[in-house]
């Protein structure tokens, strides 16, 4: 399998987020929350919202960085046909807490 995040893999239509955002299978730690629903794919789907009053530019970015590289570095590792949402809250946080916080939420969820 491929290491990098394709365009199919990103989650990007409004109609599909609002369905992810209905789901009721939802997860939070201290500073992310996770959501996701099954798709009728034989691929995951990915996508990354932040709250709205998360910092400055530079912050917002950083922290999106942060957890598409974390993705993209397991995404092998977690149970394909599902869209995922990972909602980030504003924090003093590091790549190793981002990483974290990301494997807890997958392992409450058993997507792993």
């Amino acid at each position: 399998m491929r290491k990098n995040l394709t365009k199919k893999e990103r989650l990007g239509k409004r109609s599909d987020l609002k369905r992810v955002f209905a789901s009721k299978k939802q997860f939070s730690c201290k500073g992310a929350k996770l959501i996701y629903v099954k798709n009728d794919l034989t691929f995951n789907r990915f996508a990354i919202a932040l709250v709205r009053k998360y910092g400055n530019a530079v912050e917002r970015n950083r922290s999106k960085r942060y957890l598409r590289e974390i993705y993209r570095n397991i995404k092998e590792s977690i149970i394909p046909g599902i869209d995922i949402v990972i909602v980030l809250y504003p924090g003093d946080f590091s790549f190793s807490d981002r990483k974290n916080q990301f494997f807890s939420l997958l392992k409450r969820g058993e997507l792993v």
